[in-house]
């Protein structure tokens, strides 16, 4: 076995198990179902650079698979777009019992595949909607499962009561140093993450470009925000920025300077919750561990299987 294949990753959310419930959330479109498959994020992220594979019946469309197709050491290679957490095929399988609705996504999900342009190397990311990846398996990918963590809509004083009580007391104390404001300026968001990771001496794997044009859109779409954590000179020292759709809320970067201290990140988190607990929302936290360095997954599809250069 060599060369290389599709990883697929599927993330827990909202909108596993039981379609109907999913779909019950108003404005919920089964052909973007999460905020990262709308055109206007992936225009953004990838400055234009996407295409999308779409299966067709009776003359609509009912089903998408957003793809950015780059190159890296000369070789194509099909990834997921910088603060885009996951894609994956978007499908419309229509009405029926559960057999039927499963063969149904099998059958568009293999025809989405087979539209990808050929690349040795592939990586998709499912969004927590693909419950099952037997299609992916099917065509040779390699599959495995990442896990985020999710907090249900609810209460907000149920939701201060389910942290632990050390968590509780960081951010009481925060309150007490930070003032929390909203940044409006998508640059000066950039220019801080950009400027702490260099005093830190990290690496920026992400294109400031790209991270501008994502936070710009989702401003001006009343579809993100920026929080900031402001000191007694009324400098910012913590800031972070989270994005929704009508399901959920994406914590999506957040950055501190070495004067913020643990307690700015928690008091910004926690106000980003809130605001997701007065919108209804699911609160994501997509946190990676350090956002400066990507997740490299390499597997793969043997030699003479479709899709192999």
């Amino acid at each position: 076995m060599t060369g290389s294949s599709v990883p697929i990753s599927s993330v827990k959310s909202w909108l596993e198990g039981s379609k109907d419930n999913a779909c019950k959330a108003p404005g919920y479109d089964p052909l973007a179902p999460t905020i990262f498959h709308e055109e206007w994020w992936l225009d953004a992220a990838t400055g234009g650079n996407f295409d999308v594979a779409e299966a067709n019946a009776g003359g609509r469309v009912i089903g998408r698979l957003p793809f950015h197709m780059t190159k890296r050491f000369g070789l194509k290679m099909i990834r997921i777009p910088g603060l885009t957490y996951f894609l994956g095929p978007a499908i419309d399988e229509g009405e029926g019992s559960s057999n039927t609705r499963f063969l149904k996504r099998l059958e568009i999900t293999r025809e989405l595949i087979e539209k990808l342009p050929p690349a040795p190397w592939q990586y998709v990311k499912c969004h927590g909607g693909v419950t099952d990846v037997i299609a992916f398996q099917e065509l040779g990918f390699r599959t495995y499962v990442q896990f985020t963590h999710e907090i249900a809509p609810g209460p907000v004083e149920d939701l201060w009561q389910q942290m632990r009580n050390k968590t509780r007391n960081v951010i009481r104390k925060a309150k007490e140093r930070f003032l929390v404001t909203e940044l409006s300026d998508a640059h000066e968001f950039v220019r801080l993450f950009e400027r702490n990771l260099e005093v830190k001496g990290l690496v920026n794997g992400l294109n400031g470009a790209l991270c501008r044009n994502v936070i710009s859109s989702s401003l001006a779409r009343q579809r993100g925000r920026i929080l900031a954590a402001r000191d007694r000179n009324n400098q910012v020292v913590a800031a972070n920025f989270c994005a929704w759709d009508e399901a959920s809320t994406y914590y999506i970067l957040s950055t501190r300077n070495e004067n913020a201290g643990n307690g700015a990140n928690s008091l910004l988190l926690w106000e980003a919750i809130k605001d997701s607990a007065h919108r209804g929302l699911r609160p994501a936290l997509l946190r990676i561990r350090s956002l400066h360095q990507r997740p490299v997954h390499r597997s793969a599809r043997p030699f003479g299987s479709k899709g192999a250069q």
